[in-house]
């Protein structure tokens, strides 16, 4: 009898235990580089999602991609596909901008 509870409360736990590691793969959020713009689409998630930026320079110079408010800097040359991870982001807006072109290489990540 003891051994049949044994069981019966293992099979109840232990679904739960396997999903408590478990992360959400990171949403992708595509950057293409184009006449020194940033198209970006999305630019929302919900908080505490991570995400993975992929930024393709399309441009025949090179850009810096950069964030301080989520604190990346990296250069992306002509032709190039770089992958920018981020995580750990709190409900608000979250601005990312081309350094070399700031004027026209700009947008916001929306996190609600």
């Amino acid at each position: 009898m003891m051994h049949g509870l044994l069981v019966a409360t293992l099979a109840a736990t232990l679904p739960s235990l396997s999903l408590a590691g478990e992360t959400a793969p990171p949403r992708t959020i595509t950057v293409t580089i184009r006449d020194h713009k940033f198209e970006a689409t999305p630019l929302s998630l919900p908080p505490g999602q991570s995400l993975l930026f992929r930024v393709t320079n399309l441009d025949p110079t090179t850009e810096e991609f950069e964030s301080y408010d989520m604190g990346f800097e990296v250069v992306v040359r002509p032709g190039q596909t770089i992958l920018v991870p981020v995580s750990g982001l709190g409900k608000g807006r979250y601005d990312f901008f081309g350094d070399f072109h700031p004027g026209t290489a700009h947008a916001t990540l929306t996190v609600h």
